[in-house]
């Protein structure tokens, strides 16, 4: 299976972009068809989070799901050869200025950029880096080091042709986390996190996402709050023509201040972030990685972290 994955690997970065893209197509067509792992997943979770759906679009959104997937995974492998600048130069990009606005509301112009796993997330982030951004990627470490190291590179940190301190660096997710994006943010760089997946029960708060309880990475808002950091959300996805994609940036949210006490503070401003990025996958949602167990983390019995509904009343699951 490793020399399978490999030789596949090897063809799809020596073939043109748009005949490797369609075979990544392909690939998630069959997986699909296939009914192959995280089928039957994606499929649930499209049914839990929109009922009101038809049953023919959610099943046609299941299916591009991993026609999508399979496309991004061919662009992924391009990224790391010789056609990257073509490829990056097929993302383009609205909403810079909205950037530049909240750069300036900081001494330090470092500013924190959220977004989430819709459209081709990695592509965005090398686009970033390819043009100058000091940027700084927030991430979850992988099982493999060498995983992570890939993914750095592909998002252009080891990219020698740009100034000093600009282009990607990763800041891994682990106990100095918040010293990292709190250094990252004063030296100006703009940080992005991605708070779109399920978080483990004491990294985060229980917010509304898609009408169910969600545990969300606060950390990162938190700090903003506490330091008065802009946050801006960022999104990419896929154009109809499947070749080409686009990158926007916002204006900066109108979030709560607040001390890094303030739990209610912190849970609005959380749940604010959380209506946006809903927001964006419904707009797109045969885009969005529904294989991830984003509900995994549940809130226990009269878990003062979690969010009430507009009733009053708690979302248990």
């Amino acid at each position: 299976m490793a020399g399978l994955v490999r030789a596949l690997i090897i063809v799809l970065e020596r073939l043109p972009i748009d005949s490797s893209t369609a075979l990544g197509a392909s690939i998630g067509r069959a997986w699909y068809a296939l009914s192959a792992p995280r089928v039957r997943w994606v499929r649930q979770q499209l049914a839990e989070s929109l009922p009101d759906v038809r049953i023919a679009d959610r099943e046609r959104w299941a299916r591009e799901v991993f026609v999508h997937l399979g496309r991004g995974l061919a662009e992924l492998i391009q990224l790391q050869g010789r056609r990257r600048g073509e490829l990056l130069d097929r993302v383009s990009i609205e909403g810079l200025e909205n950037l530049e606005t909240a750069r300036r509301q900081t001494a330090a112009g470092g500013v924190l950029i959220v977004t989430a796993h819709v459209g081709n997330w990695e592509l965005a982030a090398a686009k970033a880096a390819h043009l100058g951004l000091p940027i700084s990627v927030v991430y979850r470490p992988r099982e493999g080091a060498a995983i992570d190291a890939a993914l750095l590179a592909v998002r252009g940190a080891s990219n020698s042709t740009l100034p000093d301190g600009a282009g990607a660096e990763g800041i891994p997710i682990d106990g100095r986390a918040g010293i990292r994006i709190a250094r990252a943010l004063d030296d100006g760089r703009q940080v992005i996190v991605v708070l779109d997946q399920n978080a483990r029960r004491h990294e985060g708060v229980f917010v509304r996402f898609f009408g169910r309880l969600a545990c969300t990475r606060s950390g990162p808002l938190a700090l903003a709050s506490m330091r008065g950091v802009p946050v801006v959300t960022a999104f990419t996805h896929r154009d109809p023509d499947g070749r080409r994609h686009h990158l926007r940036i916002d204006p900066a949210l109108q979030l709560e201040p607040g001390a890094s006490d303030d739990d209610e503070v912190l849970r609005r401003n959380v749940q604010r972030v959380a209506d946006v990025i809903e927001e964006e996958i419904r707009a797109f949602p045969d885009q969005w990685i529904w294989t991830h167990r984003r509900w995994r983390t549940r809130p226990a019995e009269n878990d003062p972290r979690a969010a009430t509904d507009r009733s009053g009343s708690s979302h248990v699951e």
